[in-house]
């Protein structure tokens, strides 16, 4: 089997458009003998989106129950059967492109940018340094925050716990948006072939402060009780996104394609791993939705059908059976979503009892995720009263679990990282106790993997440190079992 590789550094080839001096074949480029604000904001962009587009997005894919590894091979096994040790690949490459790659240069970019007072790209580089610590924090628990990115001076930072962590990646956001209008004004006299060092959003500051207040209501979210005043300002405001924030600058050529696909169909000796799960595939049959056909490839019968969680031991039968998950070289990789910021919005006015404005919001989010796929003519039928889909107001409970479960269908083949994180904090959809294959299953919970090594009734809740840091940073806290809740989870 190939070794699998990730798009890391070799993307920095998209930047080498901009940045001539990377083309002198008498220097070697990954390693500068100084770096600009462009290069360390484009390097540090390239590292967010290889961390979640890659091995995040596949273990949340598998996690949230959208593909399930294949009878016919077994890269994936250990992540399908929740066995990942604390030296595994997918564990320690994840962090290490969040601490060793995006952060620093984050930060670097950062630096510099607000030496020159270049507000901007400083806004733009503070916003992907708490979406970093974010998607951290709720992967691995307690992690390296206010002593982490201080290099040489500070080799074994301490870890904070999970709340502490939130405070600062508030922080981080609010003094961002504090200089919105100076980042606006700044923005005006960046010129077009700088902006373009932005490799996510081609220095739209617009879209970016929306992406930070956006953030910011996601986090506020995992303690709605005690932020329902921040909350409620934030929507006041208005001012969240309805457009997608996402890394599109991938083309079908060897290293520069969607780090999944890279890895996955590209790298491997083999692009048969990724199956359908039944959990999903089942949901979307039994309401007809069209998305399907977005999400997965037909059987040789021409039907779509899942392969139940975990169950690449199940033999031969299996091979053929199951639908293969459908992957492109210029997929995405999703920050976040016009559709999740409607599905945001639409909880907090659940919560308050709001049933106009969150049925409102909640239309919009379940349009964008059809209108993704190019079917946003099909959701209306959907939506409709009397649809699938249609909003259920009878409780606060029940507009929640629309909302949820339209959350989940969306983040297929877009947002698998973030669908585990909103699984846990959900505990939605519910968590069964059968196969999807055995009599009482209830089609749309999730099923137990049939391989798993965890306790019978439990899931996954989190990543386990890695093997890399806890070896040599004293201050690493004893890893805890990866079936534990954290603070915020259901």
């Amino acid at each position: 089997m190939k070794k699998i590789f990730i798009i890391s550094l070799l993307t920095l080839a998209f930047i080498a458009t901009s940045c001539d001096s990377l083309l002198d074949i008498n220097s070697n480029p990954n390693y500068p003998t100084a770096t600009t604000t462009d290069l360390a904001l484009s390097s540090g962009e390239v590292f967010v989106t290889s961390a979640v587009g890659g091995d995040l997005q596949l273990m949340g894919s598998i996690w949230s129950q959208f593909y399930a590894q294949h009878t016919g091979s077994n890269q994936y096994t250990n992540i399908d059967s929740y066995n990942l040790p604390n030296s595994n690949s997918y564990v320690t490459r994840s962090w290490s492109l969040f601490y060793s790659g995006a952060l620093p240069d984050l930060e670097t970019a950062s630096t510099l940018a607000a030496k020159d007072s270049e507000w901007s790209l400083w806004f733009i580089a503070e916003s992907l340094k708490a979406f970093s610590y974010h998607v951290l924090v709720d992967f691995y628990g307690e992690i390296p925050f206010s002593e982490a990115l201080k290099g040489v001076d500070k080799l074994d930072p301490k870890y904070d716990g999970g709340k502490d962590v939130n405070v600062g990646i508030l922080a981080i956001l609010d003094a961002a948006i504090a200089k919105q209008a100076d980042a606006k004004t700044a923005n005006a006299g960046i010129s077009t072939t700088r902006a373009k060092s932005d490799l996510i959003l081609n220095g739209d500051i617009d879209k970016w402060i929306k992406f930070a207040k956006t953030l910011k209501l996601k986090i506020l979210l995992r303690d709605y009780t005690a932020n329902k005043a921040a909350i409620t300002a934030l929507l006041a405001e208005g001012d969240l996104l309805t457009s997608d924030v996402a890394f599109t600058k991938f083309a079908d050529v060897e290293n520069n394609s969607n780090p999944l696909y890279e890895n996955d169909r590209r790298k491997l000796n083999t692009p048969n791993n990724l199956r359908a799960s039944s959990t999903l595939i089942k949901f979307l049959n039994a309401n007809s939705d069209p998305r399907v056909a977005a999400f997965f490839e037909k059987n040789t019968a021409g039907n779509y059908v899942g392969l139940p969680q975990g169950g690449y031991t199940l033999g031969t039968a299996w091979t053929t059976l199951s639908s293969r998950a459908l992957l492109a070289a210029t997929d995405p990789v999703y920050l976040m979503s016009a559709a999740e910021s409607y599905f945001l919005q639409a909880e907090c006015y659940a919560l308050d009892n709001n049933s106009v404005q969150a049925k409102a919001k909640y239309e919009l989010g379940v349009t964008a995720a059809f209108t993704r796929w190019g079917l946003g003519t099909s959701a209306a039928a959907f939506i409709a009263t009397g649809g699938a889909y249609a909003f259920n107001t009878t409780s606060v409970q029940t507009m929640k679990e629309s909302i949820w479960r339209q959350k989940w269908i969306a983040a297929a083949r877009s947002q698998g990282w973030d669908s585990f994180f909103e699984i846990n904090r959900t505990g939605y959809p519910v968590y069964g106790t059968v196969t999807s294959e055995t009599t009482g299953y209830v089609v749309g919970n999730l099923a137990p993997s049939i391989n798993s090594v965890l306790p019978a009734g439990e899931f996954p809740r989190r990543l386990i440190y890695p093997k890399s840091s806890t070896d040599y940073n004293p201050n690493a806290p004893v890893s805890v079992p990866t079936q534990t809740k954290m603070w915020w989870h259901k």
